[in-house]
């Protein structure tokens, strides 16, 4: 009996101490001073004001007074910036920049060239009430909605977004125990913690191949995958996307900027992807990803050396051009 307890004590020493080592790396900060930053996901919009309300209400997404000029066409004129939740009050920005009214048909999951973003909340419930609440629509088709971790959605332009429950990145004890609480509250339909931590997650990019794609990303911006390789099929997948057959492989990319557990590119390849071409400069929707750099020549000509394209540059602040796959990237110079 003594050495159960002696081993019940050391193990309750054990995780005290870990919780106390690994306190600092549960909380998500932006990194400063380095040369390729992530900074922004770019979108078109007939109406930005109406759906920079959305993302406010639904998400917590805050108005931001952005030095930085985002706009594809030179102009200078980024129409709202929305600072995303988490990271100590840096989260990445949403830019909604002015757009006409397209004739394309809304995106879906599994289009070429199309990228969704990603938020993770405590409270999946509560979150998808409020999404319809404030004009989005939900995807997903799973028969209980009170009880599912994951769900895919649209805001009211009908742009893709993904919300899930808190994965344990990095792996300390306080990540563990959110994610657990997380699911234990969802899946039992127990109450929700008093504050729902809404963070944002990730860029989702689709590729027809995408080992290649990472690759690209892995060079271009100096860093590495996280997590394990992603191989999804079967009815939870299906119900998610709200694709029928859909079967996922892919990885995730550490977009550098911020601290391990931080935003990343969810690069997936679909077994069923769409005929659809990725979007343009001036179509609606998810158009571009920004990144703020130290050296714009440098940055632009490595993107170029790995294959990406070079579409044009507005005056001396920033670049915009393509990866493998036609996804818009723009560059602007840190001031």
């Amino acid at each position: 009996m003594r050495k159960l307890f002696s081993a019940i004590c050391i193990l309750i020493t054990a995780i005290l101490l870990w919780w106390v080592i690994t306190a600092s790396q549960s909380d998500y900060r932006k990194i400063e001073g380095i040369d390729f930053s992530y900074a922004t996901v770019i979108l078109n919009s007939p109406n930005p004001e109406r759906l920079s309300k959305f993302y406010q209400s639904v998400f917590r997404t805050q108005k931001s007074e952005d030095a930085s000029d985002w706009s594809l066409d030179g102009s200078g004129k980024s129409v709202v910036s929305l600072r995303t939740p988490g990271y100590q009050g840096h989260g990445p920005l949403l830019t909604i920049l002015k757009g006409g009214k397209s004739n394309v048909k809304s995106p879906l999951p599994n289009d070429l060239g199309y990228a969704h973003i990603c938020f993770e909340s405590d409270d999946i419930p509560g979150l998808i009430k409020q999404i319809a609440k404030n004009g989005g629509k939900i995807l997903s088709s799973f028969k209980d909605m009170e009880k599912v971790p994951a769900v895919y959605a649209t805001d009211p332009d009908g742009n893709v977004f993904e919300v899930h429950i808190p994965f344990p990145t990095p792996l300390t004890p306080r990540t563990i125990y959110r994610s657990l609480n997380s699911l234990v509250r969802t899946y039992f339909e127990l109450s929700p913690p008093e504050i729902d931590r809404i963070r944002f997650l990730h860029v989702n990019i689709n590729s027809t191949d995408w080992i290649k794609t990472v690759n690209f990303y892995i060079k271009v911006l100096e860093t590495s995958t996280t997590g394990f390789e992603r191989d999804y099929k079967g009815e939870f997948i299906e119900n998610l996307t709200g694709i029928n057959g859909a079967a996922i492989r892919g990885r995730h990319v550490v977009l550098p900027g911020y601290s391990d557990g931080g935003p990343t590119f969810e690069v997936f390849t679909y077994n069923k992807a769409s005929s659809k071409k990725p979007v343009t400069m001036t179509e609606m929707g998810r158009v571009a990803t920004g990144f703020q750099v130290q050296n714009l020549d440098t940055a632009t000509n490595k993107i170029i050396r790995e294959g990406g394209t070079f579409i044009r540059r507005n005056a001396s602040q920033s670049v915009i051009l393509k990866d493998l796959d036609g996804n818009l990237l723009i560059l602007v110079r840190r001031k």
